[in-house]
């Protein structure tokens, strides 16, 4: 089950392509010919990745925890 809410997508020119990162989850990167295809392949990884973290997160062997500040 993905978490879902508002994430920030920073846009770059990287060469030919654009690039697209999200701030929130650094690992979530994506890239297209065009900003809207940087944006709908960085959004996919994004709910990947949100995915990825529910499931270890529901893992009771899993080393990932979840803490308040």
């Amino acid at each position: 089950m993905q978490q879902k809410g508002n994430y920030n997508i920073m846009l770059k020119k990287d060469g030919k392509f654009d690039s697209g990162y999200c701030l929130e989850i650094p690992q979530a990167k994506g890239q297209g010919n065009t900003r809207d295809e940087a944006i709908k392949d960085t959004k996919k990884t994004i709910i990947l990745f949100t995915s990825y973290l529910e499931d270890k997160k529901n893992d009771p062997e899993s080393d990932l925890i979840t803490v308040s500040i």
